[in-house]
């Protein structure tokens, strides 16, 4: 009988992992569900007590399961937060503009992301955990993309929702939009926008992911999330210049062309606009735009104002930060000609907040990653390999553009699920992400050791 508990272990070793996986995921993805306790002030959300229960799971489990596989992208990842939690921490003592409350709350969304990342990073084991994660994340995508087609068409939102409110309408003058299980278009617009490409992770499921992509893009559209429509834009161009496989012998000929086609058709577009912007709604918007930022007024010369002013209050500290969630305090008592107190820019929110060296560091491990996905992606020998790669690229591509639609960024659980599924993604060996090993059959017999064979049946 005795026997029987290493098989115990392996058993309750692999259960725990499978928890943290999917608590971590899931709650990342839907961190409130309405349900709150609070504690002197502290909103125990569902992501916060996943978090903690994770943490309680990991430290009590068997002592394997905590075993990190270290890999080159999480190392600057570890290191970056690291610094990042350590300086945060000494600018809300010491910065004048401090909110005690806002920024402990904001230092303790990047700490429990910096946990969500190391606890994933313990956890994924081989590529079967990775498809759960994608599993998890397409599965939501499904669901609120369903119900933002539902919000749309019936005007229905939730509590969490601005829209919720009887004036909301009047204010903004909008009455169709999605705002899903955020407090705003923008918020929910980002979230679908930076997960679209999980639909092409596997090939099963082509009517739900054909029907989430377009139902996205829908959703863009009727939430006037332009941004999102750029950015995913953005991330079809950088997939045909920079990541396609062209053969080895013409690929860079290939890229330049297509990349000297984009070129000219952005400058024939541009300079045709007023011409175009009369038969599509996206370049309406951006001549529209244009049109009221040289008129001085429009969202689009708000945030350029906002922008300008940010930088203007990085430069008063010298670019070393005002402090974690001080960005509305810095604004309240040095008004912005935008009359706003809210970033709307993740790396402006950054920079003004903790300093250029935060700001240039996170926005240099972003780009480390996406060239670390490119290079692993040019010479993928197995289509299944380059199709995953390339999901987990043009997320964090997307990421890096979505960023700046909300108004402020730095608090959402989600965007460590991003990060983190394109650092698992590039430290996975090939052989794993593979599909071309399902012919290979793996078992243990009596004596414990493994046989490996050829299985022809399959």
């Amino acid at each position: 009988m005795l026997n029987d508990r290493p098989g115990m272990k392996s058993m309750m070793k692999v259960s725990i992992r499978k928890i943290i996986i999917f608590l971590l995921v899931l709650s990342s993805l839907v961190p409130d569900i309405g349900i709150k306790v609070s504690t002197l002030g502290f909103n125990w959300t569902f992501y916060r007590t996943a978090v903690f229960v994770c943490i309680l799971l990991y430290l009590q489990g068997p002592k394997n399961t905590g075993r990190v596989v270290i890999r080159s992208s999480y190392r600057s990842w570890r290191m970056f937060l690291a610094v990042w939690l350590i300086y945060g921490i000494s600018l809300m003592i010491l910065s004048p503009y401090r909110n005690l409350h806002n920024g402990f709350v904001e230092l303790l969304a990047v700490f429990n992301g910096a946990v969500c990342m190391y606890l994933l990073v313990s956890s994924v084991r081989k590529e079967t955990d990775l498809e759960e994660i994608a599993g998890i994340i397409f599965y939501v995508c499904i669901v609120l993309t369903v119900f933002g087609i539902f919000e749309i068409l019936t005007g229905f939102h939730l509590p969490t929702s601005y829209f919720n409110s009887a004036d909301a309408a009047h204010v903004t003058g909008r009455t169709k939009c999605a705002t899903g299980i955020f407090y705003n278009e923008n918020d929910f617009s980002s979230f679908l926008t930076c997960f679209a490409p999980i639909v092409l992770y596997s090939k099963k499921r082509r009517i739900l992911s054909a029907f989430c992509f377009i139902g996205i893009i829908y959703i863009n559209h009727m939430n006037d999330a332009n941004i999102c429509i750029l950015a995913m834009i953005v991330g079809a161009v950088f997939y045909f210049v920079f990541i396609r496989q062209y053969g080895r012998r013409n690929q860079h000929v290939v890229r330049c062309i297509i990349a000297l086609g984009v070129a000219i058709a952005a400058v024939m577009i541009w300079k045709n606009i007023d011409y175009l912007s009369n038969n599509n709604t996206l370049l309406y918007v951006i001549r529209t735009q244009q049109l009221n930022a040289e008129n001085a007024h429009g969202s689009l010369y708000i945030r350029l104002v906002m922008y300008i002013d940010s930088v203007r209050a990085a430069m008063d500290t010298r670019f070393l930060g005002i402090g974690p969630a001080s960005f509305t305090n810095y604004f309240t008592a040095h008004p912005s000609a935008s009359k706003l107190v809210d970033p709307h820019n993740m790396y402006f929110e950054v920079l003004v907040e903790y300093g250029l060296v935060i700001m240039v560091d996170f926005a240099g491990c972003l780009f480390r990653l996406i060239i670390v996905f490119r290079k692993k992606i040019l010479r993928a020998y197995d289509k299944n390999i380059h199709r995953k790669l390339t999901v987990g690229c043009e997320m964090i591509v997307l990421y890096c553009i979505v960023c700046i639609a909300p108004s402020s960024f730095i608090g959402y659980a989600w965007q460590w699920v991003v990060i983190t599924f394109g650092i698992l993604l590039v430290g996975l060996p090939e052989k794993e992400l593979s599909e071309r090993t399902s012919h290979i059959k793996i078992w243990v017999n009596k004596t414990g050791k493994y046989i490996v064979q050829d299985n022809p049946k399959i």
